[in-house]
């Protein structure tokens, strides 16, 4: 009755706040997923909003996109955009610039790191803290100085390193978990990079459209490869806090 066919999924081709929730097969064909604003700000919640990736787009932090902005047609991002995205919060959440330079900082920070993390030959980068006290990082050749970085705690240079090293992980297999929902991730070669269960390719969107309709037992009846956790990760994920 319920069977996960082309059919249905077209039904879901926009959600909620404007999400696009199912892709088309020749954007689909790039496998490199793509990625609505609104879809990045939700894979990237609690703290990320379409309001700051169009700041950063604004200012070129993230590249040229899939498609800008149209009448009726939404930016498109790709997968390496989206871990732009998340590598720029996560560098002003934990540099603590002043408000007057981090602007200017984050943008030439971005700059240095995004060419080595994406590249094709990965070098280690790290944090460090250079002898006039700013913050800098190397990449085991060459340095860069963005700052002086006065209320970093001692842990957060290294905390930055793990989090670069993970990004490029993450980079390498082309998927990202989603923060506070271990049992989803949106992986950018299943279904174009929509958020689904991990193991399948069962969209969260997907699961909350038919639990209007259907009671939770019975879509794990249903689709028996789903497990149960999942499943409530997935409607609480979307908002379907009736269903949850």
């Amino acid at each position: 009755m319920f069977g996960y066919t082309s059919c249905s999924r077209q039904a879901l081709s926009r959600g909620k706040a404007g999400r696009v929730t199912s892709r088309q097969p020749g954007i689909i064909s790039l496998g490199e997923g793509v990625y609505t604003v609104a879809e990045v700000s939700h894979i990237l919640q609690p703290t990320m909003t379409p309001r700051k990736i169009h700041y950063w787009l604004k200012k070129g932090i993230l590249g040229e996109p899939i498609r800008p902005t149209r009448t009726g047609k939404p930016t498109l991002l790709t997968f390496e955009q989206l871990l732009k995205v998340r590598t720029v919060q996560h560098l002003r959440d934990d540099l603590h610039f002043s408000l007057q330079r981090v602007t200017h900082t984050i943008e030439e920070l971005s700059e240095w790191v995004f060419r080595r993390l994406f590249a094709e030959q990965w070098y280690e980068l790290h944090f460090y803290r250079s002898p006039k006290g700013a913050v800098a990082v190397t990449d085991g050749k060459y340095d860069l100085e963005v700052g002086t970085g006065q209320l970093l705690m001692p842990d957060v240079l290294l905390n930055l390193d793990s989090f670069l090293r993970k990004t490029r992980e993450d980079w390498e297999r082309r998927a990202v978990d989603i923060n506070g929902y271990p049992q989803l991730v949106s992986n950018a070669r299943i279904l174009g990079g929509a958020p689904v269960i991990k193991g399948t390719r069962v969209e969260t969107a997907f699961i909350s459209h038919i639990a209007h309709e259907v009671e939770p037992k019975e879509i794990l009846r249903i689709y028996p490869y789903i497990d149960e956790e999942g499943l409530y990760q997935a409607l609480e994920f979307e908002g379907n806090l009736v269903a949850a």
